[in-house]
């Protein structure tokens, strides 16, 4: 079984995109938490870290385009429910 999702991370601090392996098992939260702190790192000067930080689906084939997604949903119930896909675009915000 997979247990990862490929999410492209836009960074509108930088207008850049990043692609991020996510594993289904965490919390929304704690998916833009990590991949908050890999931008940081990657964007120094650019991007701080935000511990609370959110995930907002951007993907416009989405009935959900636009809304940010539930900190407590779990990964896997979104891609369950189709909501995301390999290549779902998402900003951290």
């Amino acid at each position: 079984m997979k247990d990862k999702v490929l999410l492209s991370v836009l960074l509108p601090a930088t207008e850049r995109r990043y692609e991020f392996r996510v594993p289904l098992d965490i919390a929304v939260e704690d998916a833009a938490r990590m991949i908050s702190e890999l931008l940081a790192s990657t964007e120094r000067g650019a991007y701080e870290a935000n511990s609370r930080a959110d995930l907002v689906l951007l993907d416009t084939a989405s009935e959900a385009a636009g809304t940010m997604l539930g900190p407590r949903d779990r990964i896997r119930a979104l891609v369950e429910s189709g909501v995301l896909v390999d290549g779902a675009s998402v900003a951290v915000v």
